[in-house]
Formats: C-alpha cells, structure tokens, sequence
C-alpha cells in the first residue's frame, strides 16, 4: 500500500479508535482508583503526520512493515511513583488486558543506559467490560506505556527530544547522557527506599498518615487532592489522636475505613456537588476527622477552632449524621 492509502484507511479507522481512546482513559482511571494505587493516566491517538512518520521509520528498520502491524495508533501510558507501583500496575493491566508484554529495561545490559518503560500490545479482556463493548473495539488494539516518573524524564530526553547515546558522537556528551540515565536509575531505587521508610515508620508522623489515607481515599472519594495541605492538616489532627504505635493507628483505621466504608461512599456521593466548598472534604484527612467524629467528638469540638473554621466541621459531623455544634 502506498502512503496514501494508509491515510485513507487511517480516515476510516480514526473514529473508531477515537471512541476506543476515550473509553480506555475513562477505564484505566476506573480500575486503577478501585485498587487506590495513585498513578497519571495519559491516552493519546496518532495524528496524521505522525502515523506517516512512524511508518516511515519503521519501514526503515523493516522495508515489510505495514500500516496493520502498527500496534499504536492509540496509545495510554500509566506513569507511577515508585518501581513497587510500576510492578503492580503491570499486574493490574495484565489482569484486564491480553496481548504481548515487553519490558525494555531487558534489553539493556548491566553497563548500558537507555530507554526503560514497559510496553504491552494490548486488548480488551472479554470479562471485564459489556458485551456491547468487547464487541465494538475487538479489532482494535491500544499500547499501554508503564514506567516510573524517573523512566518518563528519561523517556522525554530520550525519545521526544532525540537524545539517544548511541546517536551521540562527541564521546563527553555521550558520557554525560550515560551519566544522566545512571543517576535517574538511582534516583529511582532511592524514592522507592524513601517510601518504604514512610511506610514502615515507627512514629505518627504526618507522612505516615498519609500514606495510610492514601489508597482508601482514592478508592472511596476518587478525587485529586494536594499533598502539601494534607501535612498541614494532619499535624493538627495528629495530635487529637491517641495510640501507642503506629500498627495500632494503622489496624484501627483499616477496621474503621472497613466497616463504614458503605457510608463514606454514600456522603461522598451524596454530597458531591458541596465537596468544593468544605477544602477538608477532598482530602484523605477527611477520614480522620469522621474517625474523630465517631469515636471522640469532643476533642475535635473543644480544639478544632483553633485551626479552622467552625462551619467545616459543622458540615462533616452533619454528614455523619453526628452533628457537634447543636
């Protein structure tokens, strides 16, 4: 087929994959706020000039390469914080996606720097999703990126800008990319150290909180919220709270967040068109304050003006059909 024709077909294809982006971006955020795990979803379709271009240059490497053998016209890449997100997020994708895996990193030998991500050929899985659905993008397959945030800065200088070391003559510049990949790499495992000290911290801190609040709150609120204001909230609320470990804090907001998790996903839909005017509301924090709202009211009433304003718990304790200020 000539170049033309590809465009042609790519015409009469474009809609449909239009429809399949739309969906996949809408189901990627569905299942991956089910299981809390916190990741940027992206979903893009190849715009005319670029499935040319990407023609080209795979016929360059493969004179037989056609337009079906292009397996990303529509493409969705997962961006995670920590190479223990990455490993899960696969997981998740290879749970409700079949096709071929790849993982790039296995390319490269133990002294060579170079582009990492994930990347899986991928299609629906007929289980997961209606009938009416598998049948209507059966034929149409999407590639699905995972990577870490460190792999997509590499990536961009990699890809998107062109700076591949093996295209890099001057021997400094080359040292300095392969410098650069080395330092992103370790970069990497550090943020993954760095969390899991978070995560197996021995004191209440505001940090370990959070990451306890984290994945429930995605689950239950599924709504973006800002990192910086839930450290200044917990530092307050942290010291309204009394236990003698952090497995206990942790063990008795699991149990709590699980036996009234029915609830906090009713509010939250129930009030969802008031979440904006009450900043607490779409915080992770907010389940601390319905924990204190249950288990100590009156701390929270006797302190809590002296942080914030008295109608924001007036409106959370309302909710929780438990009002403080009557």
């Amino acid at each position: 087929m000539t170049f033309e024709e590809d465009l042609e077909k790519w015409e009469l294809e474009k809609p449909h994959y239009k429809e399949l982006e739309e969906f996949i971006k809408k189901f990627l955020r569905d299942i991956f706020d089910e299981r809390g795990l916190p990741v940027t979803i992206e979903t893009r379709l190849k715009d005319d000039c670029s499935l040319i271009k990407k023609l080209i240059l795979k016929q360059h490497e493969h004179s037989d390469y056609t337009y079906e053998q292009m397996t990303d016209k529509c493409g969705a890449r997962i961006i995670c914080r920590f190479k223990e997100d990455e490993i899960e997020a696969c997981k998740i994708i290879d749970e409700y996606f079949s096709g071929k895996k790849e993982d790039l990193s296995d390319k490269l030998d133990y002294n060579v720097q170079g582009y990492k991500s994930i990347h899986k050929d991928a299609k629906l899985k007929k289980e997961y999703v209606k009938e009416e659905i598998f049948e209507k993008f059966k034929n149409f397959g999407v590639e699905i990126q995972i990577r870490t945030l460190c792999e997509n800065v590499w990536a961009d200088i990699y890809h998107d800008i062109g700076y591949k070391p093996e295209n890099i003559v001057d021997p400094q510049i080359k040292r300095q990319l392969h410098c650069l990949g080395g330092l992103l790499e370790i970069a990497d495992n550090n943020f993954s150290k760095i969390n899991e000290g978070v995560k197996n911290s021995r004191e209440l801190t505001p940090e370990f909180i959070l990451h306890c609040l984290e994945r429930p709150y995605i689950k239950l609120f599924r709504v973006k919220y800002d990192p910086r204001y839930s450290i200044e909230n917990l530092k307050f609320l942290r010291n309204l709270l009394e236990f003698d470990s952090t497995d206990s804090f942790k063990r008795t907001i699991e149990g709590f967040i699980k036996k009234y998790e029915s609830k906090i996903a009713f509010i939250r839909k129930e009030r969802s068109n008031m979440l904006a005017l009450n900043p607490l509301a779409t915080q992770p924090e907010i389940l601390i304050i319905f924990y204190l709202i249950e288990t100590d009211p009156y701390i929270l009433k006797e302190q809590w003006e002296e942080q914030y304003p008295r109608k924001y718990l007036d409106e959370l304790s309302t909710w929780w059909s438990k009002p403080i200020f009557e």
